[in-house]
């Protein structure tokens, strides 16, 4: 279903004048309007250093698919300073429900970012931190390329989790692909993404895949946002807080 949304999405028709230009991805490591991916927003162009800030009120902060709120809503913030040289570092935090005494999550997250033969290339290193919690703290490297075919953006990326202390035995993984296509002369944006879990980050180690179909409506710095997000594992069935359902956010830049 996901690689036929995705050519769906590729083969729709490009906007001509008036059309809506693919949207600047937001910043932090879970941006709003792009919930499962890591971070991926293009380099800041020649000139001042830049700080972004991002508030937003999620029905489900999902995870790769899988809530972290046990399905209730969440609040959100980020703030990221980016340099003209491509370097940049954010932190990102969420509420989520109670879980080894922390109500809620911190990310600090650090990387570089360049463009190379057509290709938006981000990588860095995340950590993941939950405040009130001891020894869940945990770490991991990721890396994306976005590339515009047409007036749409495809991206695929990784994500690996070395071993640690904190999350038992063995590493994990994550591979995503995803694709934004805006509709010509609304500012309405559509998108896929597709993504693969294996290893420590999963239910008993069972590999997993979450798929999210979904709109944008972006006025000013305001999104809106509706996808559908849903889990599969393999081997069994979906957890409460991975099955299927709608997730609403409403996200303010600035």
């Amino acid at each position: 279903m996901i690689p036929l949304a995705l050519a769906i999405l590729l083969a729709a028709p490009a906007g001509a004048v008036g059309a809506v230009a693919p949207p600047e991805q937001t910043s932090g490591p879970r941006p709003n309007r792009d919930p499962d991916a890591i971070p991926d927003g293009k380099r800041v162009p020649a000139g001042r250093p830049t700080l972004a800030f991002n508030l937003a009120a999620v029905s489900d902060y999902r995870l790769r698919g899988v809530s972290q709120t046990n399905g209730g809503p969440a609040v959100q913030a980020s703030v990221e300073a980016s340099a003209p040289a491509g370097f940049y570092a954010g932190l990102w935090s969420s509420s989520v429900a109670a879980y080894e005494g922390a109500h809620s999550e911190v990310d600090a997250y650090g990387g570089y970012r360049t463009a190379l033969h057509g290709w938006n290339v981000d990588a860095g290193i995340m950590s993941y931190f939950y405040p009130g919690a001891d020894g869940v703290s945990s770490a991991e490297i990721y890396a994306s390329g976005a590339h515009e075919v047409g007036d749409a953006e495809v991206k695929a990326g990784i994500s690996y989790t070395p071993h640690q202390a904190a999350l038992g035995a063995g590493d994990g993984l994550y591979l995503f692909t995803e694709a934004a296509k805006p509709l010509p002369s609304i500012p309405i944006t559509l998108r896929a993404h597709l993504g693969r879990e294996t290893g420590v980050n999963t239910i008993s180690g069972s590999p997993k895949i979450d798929w999210l179909l979904g709109a944008d409506i972006t006025v000013s710095s305001v999104v809106w946002s509706l996808a559908w997000v849903d889990v599969r594992y393999r081997g069994r069935s979906s957890e409460d807080d991975s099955k299927g359902r709608l997730v609403a956010a409403l996200a303010f830049d600035f």
